[in-house]
């Protein structure tokens, strides 16, 4: 979102984001704010369980301020047309990247010529009853994402410049957008080819938000930012002869194949603090079926490696792959135990629209049946969507409890379960409620 407003307001449009997630605003609170900004046109991201949510706010929207609203985000680029049939509060859906093709609809509605609609890429709207979903617009390349401005966090943090001076307050940055990974949970909405900014472009972005916000953590937010390749290590290598460590830390998310000594002592030198790891599952046939591309020795080895660097690692870890049984689940809870990492965080599978689960589940593959397609259920930690034939919802549900508990108490980590517990006793109390 800071992305998208901060182009269209360098295009010449007078534009405000608001993040009713990182103010904790309710949804009056949010409309109150926008009957004060007094918007000609609203525009919204959202993620699959979060598009009923969507569609609740776009209809008091439209009610209130009687302006059309724009959805974004990845549940309408799986789902372009249905998600507008699903909903009549939507009157413009934008899938894929949308800086451009935002820029070119806010241009349309103010010049008021509806017939250039069919020409943008990446489009959804109604001609009358009908929905016309436009061809798919191209990824930026990479040179395409070095010219995009800087974003523009200034809505985000109450126009204060000192804003993420604050202990626990990160600085998201995506050094590059893409994905080349086939995982069959994941629906890549970024694309499966990795466009990297230059390392000029991404130093002079990191330089900007330690200068005028006086950041201090930088979370890289790519989808993999800590791979073994040239580009990384140079990155990393100007990072370091900038004096990046001396003034800031960074965390990332990394892969368990991408692992070796020497990327990680780079990866500390520079700065990192802490990555966070997909392990899946702990059955090797499984790690297969899911198209992960990891093995369970690269797992092992490169956990030793990051413990060895001192550097914090969080796995994450999803129950319920095709054909899982009470062995393959076995397996996960005594590899997640053996592991023993700073965190862990364990989903039960969600087939999100987009992605090879989904397609399975929806012909019933993989031995999976789904509960329900009440999108605001599609949430890999508090879902109740997909069983199995031979594991009932309930059971997968024990099985994620008993993971999360057996992690702490078999390694005798009984002040870091109760900081887990209280930290998260909202959450707990939903889940512990689960049937």
């Amino acid at each position: 979102m800071a992305c998208i407003h901060t182009y269209i307001k360098s295009c010449g449009f007078d534009c405000k984001a608001f993040d009713a997630y990182y103010y904790s605003w309710g949804q009056e609170e949010l409309l109150n704010r926008l009957r004060e900004y007094k918007p000609d046109v609203a525009g919204i991201s959202a993620m699959t369980n979060e598009i009923n949510c969507a569609s609740i706010v776009a209809s008091q929207i439209k009610a209130q301020l009687n302006i059309p609203v724009i959805i974004g985000g990845c549940h309408i680029t799986a789902l372009p047309e249905r998600t507008l049939a699903e909903s009549d509060a939507f009157d413009y859906g934008i899938y894929g990247e949308g800086e451009i093709t935002m820029l070119e609809l806010l241009k349309a509605l103010r010049q008021g010529k509806l017939t250039d609609l069919y020409s943008i890429k990446g489009l959804v709207f109604r001609d009358q009853n009908k929905i016309i979903v436009n061809e798919p617009r191209p990824f930026l390349t990479a040179q395409e994402l070095d010219s995009l401005p800087i974003p523009d966090y200034r809505n985000y943090y109450d126009e204060n410049p000192k804003a993420l001076a604050g202990k626990n307050e990160e600085y998201l940055e995506f050094s590059s957008r893409g994905c080349p990974n086939r995982c069959a949970f994941c629906m890549r909405v970024l694309g499966s080819k990795i466009r990297r900014r230059s390392i000029e472009n991404i130093w002079k972005e990191i330089d900007y938000a330690m200068t005028k916000y006086g950041a201090h953590t930088f979370a890289f937010s790519d989808e993999i930012f800590l791979m073994d390749c040239a580009e990384t290590r140079q990155l990393l290598n100007f990072m370091i002869e900038h004096g990046f460590q001396n003034k800031a830390r960074w965390n990332a998310n990394t892969r368990a194949n991408q692992i070796n000594a020497d990327i990680i002592a780079l990866a500390k030198k520079s700065g990192c603090y802490r990555l966070g790891m997909g392990v899946e599952s702990g059955d090797a046939e499984i790690l297969k079926a899911i198209d992960k591309g990891i093995t369970l020795e690269q797992i092992k080895n490169a956990v030793k490696i990051i413990k060895d660097a001192k550097i914090e690692l969080g796995t994450y870890y999803i129950l319920g792959h095709p054909n899982e049984t009470p062995q393959t689940l076995r397996k996960t809870v005594d590899l997640a135990i053996k592991l023993n990492t700073d965190t862990i965080a364990v989903g039960l599978m969600v087939p999100y629209p987009g992605t090879k689960i989904y397609d399975m589940a929806k012909r019933g593959e993989g031995g999976y049946r789904i509960l329900t397609e009440d999108w605001s259920q599609f949430d890999k930690y508090c879902s109740k969507v997909l069983e199995l034939e031979n594991l009932p919802y309930k059971e997968l549900v024990k099985w994620q409890r008993y993971v999360l508990v057996g992690l702490y108490l078999k390694n005798f980590r009984f002040i870091d379960l109760i900081r887990y517990l209280w930290q998260r006793k909202k959450a707990l109390l939903f889940f512990l409620k689960k049937k």
